[in-house]
């Protein structure tokens, strides 16, 4: 999955998690925050959706020079303080994101 990112805009990338083919709720899972990291730069993001599954980023918040990047989208729970990767290379959801503008 490739993300777009116009830098300086308000543009939402949106992202649907599931879990056995079913939405996987963040709230239920515990998970208290979530962030887009790309080269040395994070951005918070929100959790959304009816179902609680959805992330949402606003990914003109990076600051990076116009390129395509490994993206990692990483899930925070007091159970995992410093976060799981739950999106990027190498994971179930692949995950690039291109810069632009």
């Amino acid at each position: 999955m490739e993300l777009s990112a116009y830098r300086g805009k308000d543009n939402i990338e949106k992202v649907a998690f599931n879990q056995d083919e079913q939405p996987l709720n963040f709230d239920t899972a515990g998970v208290t925050a979530i962030k887009l990291l790309v080269k040395d730069e994070q951005i918070a993001a929100e959790i959304t959706g009816d179902d609680r599954n959805v992330v949402a980023i606003k990914t003109g918040a990076l600051t990076l020079r116009p390129g395509t990047y490994d993206g990692f989208i990483v899930a925070i729970s007091p159970e995992d303080p410093n976060g799981v990767v739950i999106a990027g290379p190498g994971q179930t959801v692949e995950l690039t994101v291109r810069v632009v503008l």
